[in-house]
């Protein structure tokens, strides 16, 4: 029972076919997450909602399987099921980031090449630009959809910007000059009249009325290196531009071809328990998405911060407590709406190293950026298992 309880993965070693395929490199994940949600006050309406997001990828180190250095294929699928509570809320950020609609989809379709000992890395194929820009605080696990799996408000102002499980035609260049710098940039196929929630990953088809969405980003890691005593931090800012046309928010008949956007990431380590290198502690977080276009951008301002706790409880050393809160400015060229702020707290239990239950509640102050839809209380869990 022990053994089962600290295994990687609840089905364990597949009597020994995982073993097999690591020899020849192949590394397959198999995930399951549902949220689990009521809201118990405020909102348009009460409701409550189930989401489920089953998810296979697998991963092939192309050296091992065929020696050809330092290429990785990456091949996923996705089923997600059940219902969206924000549609009973009326509010922006999804309260339920498993809710990706009902569908069965291809997800991942891509070849990376890492070059130079890992300098250079160059990722082509079908992806999200949320796999690769755009993330949330690393080992920061939230519920609503605001931060995970990307800067929702990116998608408000661009809907053509992809988060996993969706995906698109794109490219990815990332280089490493020292190991602290990054630079990363990446060119991404963006059709905005492609329903997310629908969409099945099979639209391989270029439609000649859609653009191009691209992005740059600086990163920078503090006390990454090996030997580092430091408190570990990671720094990004960046930009995007998409090349669709839009329609002006408060006169239908003006339209402007180009959209863009600038973007702030942070995170830091503040506290840590133990010594050097462990992960128990405080860390901060924040972001902030600025669009200076306001007649055609919904959420011209978008600003988040928050704090994470690991091994808040003692004897609890893999747990994680976080607080964090969302704020979406919208355009003043939409009358009645002003802005979101949503108030998160959860935790993540890792019962095991293949199960983890989080309980979370939330608070949606001013739901959709309209003051007279009541704030609203939304309590829950998710619940995640690595198979």
């Amino acid at each position: 029972m022990d053994n089962w309880l600290a295994q990687p993965q609840l089905t364990g070693n597949w009597f020994g076919a995982r073993d097999a395929l690591a020899g020849w490199g192949i590394t397959p994940s198999v995930r399951y997450a549902t949220d689990m949600q009521a809201n118990v006050l405020g909102g348009q309406r009460r409701g409550k909602a189930y989401a489920g997001d089953f998810a296979v990828d697998v991963s092939v180190n192309m050296e091992k399987l065929a020696g050809l250095r330092g290429l990785t294929v990456g091949v996923s699928g996705d089923w997600g099921s059940g219902t969206n509570l924000s549609s009973d809320i009326n509010n922006i950020f999804n309260v339920g980031q498993v809710f990706e609609g009902s569908a069965v989809r291809l997800s991942n379709l891509y070849l990376q090449q890492s070059l130079l000992d890992g300098r250079l890395d160059v990722k082509a194929g079908r992806f999200a630009t949320g796999t690769d820009f755009l993330t949330p605080p690393a080992d920061v696990s939230l519920v609503n959809e605001a931060l995970n799996p990307i800067l929702n408000a990116a998608q408000k102002n661009v809907p053509g910007v992809m988060a996993p499980p969706n995906t698109t035609w794109a490219g990815r260049v990332s280089a490493r000059p020292s190991g602290s710098l990054s630079l990363s940039a990446g060119a991404f196929y963006s059709d905005p009249a492609l329903n997310q929630l629908t969409a099945n990953g099979t639209e391989f088809g270029i439609s000649g009325s859609a653009g191009y969405f691209v992005i740059g980003e600086v990163a920078y890691r503090l006390n990454s290196e090996t030997g580092d005593t430091g408190l570990p931090g990671r720094y990004r800012a960046g930009g995007y531009y998409d090349s669709n046309e839009y329609i002006s928010l408060i006169n239908p008949g003006r339209r402007q071809t180009g959209n863009y956007g600038l973007f702030l990431l942070g995170e830091q380590m503040v506290y840590r328990e133990g010594g050097p290198g462990s992960a128990r502690g405080l860390s901060l977080f924040g972001a902030l998405i600025y669009a200076p276009q306001e007649r055609i951008n919904p959420m011209p301002w978008f600003a988040s911060a928050g704090a994470s706790y690991r091994g808040l409880v003692p004897g609890r050393d893999n747990d994680t407590a976080v607080f964090a809160l969302y704020y979406g400015g919208f355009s003043r060229d939409l009358p009645g709406q002003t802005y979101e702020l949503v108030l998160e707290w959860t935790y993540a239990i890792a019962l095991t190293r293949w199960l983890t239950i989080q309980p979370d509640v939330q608070y949606v102050i001013n739901p959709g950026g309209r003051s007279s839809v009541g704030n609203a209380v939304v309590v829950g869990a998710q619940l995640a298992v690595e198979f």
